[in-house]
């Protein structure tokens, strides 16, 4: 009686084997590596980190900077001026766009080892005002010294209204939206 339990179990186990698979098919999903994706990333994998930043508008300070380069090309940026003018540095007190949110894009290894970046951000008017929402784009451009593990570069804002696609059109960079900034690496330890 077992005997015939088990064989009666096994065969209607060996049957869904090969009917359940006919029922719903299962397709393999194949992952490219990231590798794959963009050629010149593999050579800067040792740019993919996080950052924090000084940023500078003709020479004069106007805050920080956090940017995070992640292994499959996005980019991410939190910036200390996101509030508003109230408490940030002079320079960056006549800043137009000084209510916005954190930026978020994609980054590329360039063919010498630095990389270029773009992030997009909304911009919120002073809440007095009947200005409506705009959105930022940022085109960032870096170098990167492996020995000091730190970044330099520039980067321009270009403000957009939101009907505009930030990443079809252009418009030029407004006067004091086109900065310079360096950054060293973030780590644990020494």
């Amino acid at each position: 009686m077992i005997n015939r339990k088990t064989f009666i179990v096994l065969t209607i186990c060996a049957l869904l084997i090969f009917i359940v698979p006919s029922l719903f098919p299962v397709r393999l999903v194949l992952a490219q590596s990231i590798a794959n994706v963009n050629p010149h990333q593999t050579r800067c994998r040792n740019l993919v980190g996080t950052y924090i930043a000084q940023t500078f508008l003709n020479g004069d300070f106007t805050g920080r900077r956090v940017l995070t380069l992640t292994e499959d090309g996005n980019f991410f940026v939190t910036d200390s001026n996101q509030g508003g003018t109230q408490g940030v540095p002079i320079a960056a007190q006549s800043s137009p766009n000084n209510r916005f949110t954190n930026g978020q894009g994609v980054w590329e290894c360039t063919k010498t080892g630095d990389f270029t970046a773009k992030s997009l951000n909304f911009n919120f008017p002073d809440p007095q005002s009947t200005l409506s929402v705009k959105t930022a784009r940022v085109d960032y451009s870096a170098t990167f010294s492996s020995q000091t593990q730190t970044v330099q570069g520039t980067f321009e804002i270009r403000t957009f209204n939101l009907t505009e696609n930030p990443l079809e059109d252009n418009v030029p960079v407004s006067q004091g939206e086109s900065f310079t900034f360096t950054g060293q690496r973030v780590i644990i330890g020494d």
